[in-house]
């Protein structure tokens, strides 16, 4: 099953997040411990993810990673 368009949604939160603190991608890299390339990937919704990614990331942005599910 194809799910692009929730992936697209999902990577817009986390883009949104990104920007609300000001950081690049370079940084949330630094903080979440993925590769720059695939944040890029997940915000522009070309990437499939896993959960450990996103609680990565939640984790990183000090939010609940479920914030970066809604849509």
């Amino acid at each position: 099953m194809a799910y692009k368009e929730e992936h697209q949604k999902i990577g817009l939160n986390v883009l949104y997040q990104r920007r609300l603190r000001g950081w690049t991608q370079e940084e949330l890299s630094s903080r979440s411990g993925i590769s720059r390339a695939r944040i890029s990937d997940i915000e522009n919704g070309k990437e499939t993810f896993t959960l450990v990614s996103i609680m990565s990331l939640g984790e990183a942005f000090e939010i609940d990673y479920r914030e970066l599910l809604k849509y």
